[in-house]
């Protein structure tokens, strides 16, 4: 499944951004949206993913936006592997009460640790009480990519992705790999993290696959 990553301005943008996605990510920090509008755009699709990273935006902010989110339908939040454990503590249960599935994410826009620390990311995060853990890390070179896929060989719920030009094989692989899905850009919308494809672009390429 192709994850349509957004971060548009205004309420109506985002309805037109998300129209014919089977899923779309809604960075809401980006959005400058209020919790009515929020509530609105999360109850007019089946398959969103509600997203606000802490950028301007204290912790109380953000689980207002995100409740928001999760009582319109979300059908997935995320939250940041290093949030604070309160805030963690709140939304996890939360969103479970509410059927709404919880993603845990690490990203490193600098590098892709060694696979230990890998390791004990993924089992950090599922204490914490994901249902998928997520991890975007900064690829410099292929050991890198080889480190982020054999994450699956695991056999639990990830995604795990390759930041920047040569990490964008991940983001093909995830979906081979048994990934739920993929992160990407609107055919006509700007990327949201270094090397993200286009719809159109990953869709050439898995017809090939």
């Amino acid at each position: 499944m192709l994850c349509r990553a957004i971060a548009e301005k205004g309420l109506e943008n985002i309805l037109k951004s998300i129209e014919g996605a089977e899923m779309a990510e809604i960075r809401i920090e980006e959005t400058g949206l209020t919790a009515n509008e929020v509530s609105k755009l999360f109850s007019s699709h089946h398959n969103l993913l509600a997203t606000c990273r802490p950028v301007g935006k204290s912790d109380s902010d953000r689980l207002v936006l995100l409740k928001a989110a999760i009582d319109a339908g979300a059908k997935w939040v995320d939250i940041e592997i290093e949030s604070e454990q309160s805030y963690t503590n709140e939304l996890v249960p939360y969103a479970k009460l509410k059927n709404c599935k919880v993603i845990i994410s690490y990203h490193n826009y600098d590098l892709t640790p060694d696979t230990d620390k890998l390791n004990g990311i993924v089992e950090d995060a599922l204490k914490q009480g994901a249902d998928i853990v997520k991890l975007a890390c900064k690829v410099n070179n292929p050991t890198d990519n080889a480190r982020l896929v054999a994450l699956y060989t695991n056999k639990i719920p990830i995604v795990s992705l390759g930041m920047g030009e040569l990490g964008m094989i991940t983001r093909i692989a995830a979906l081979k790999m048994g990934a739920p899905f993929t992160f990407v850009r609107g055919n006509n919308i700007r990327e949201t993290a270094p090397g993200q494809l286009s719809e159109n672009e990953i869709n050439d390429i898995l017809k090939y696959l």
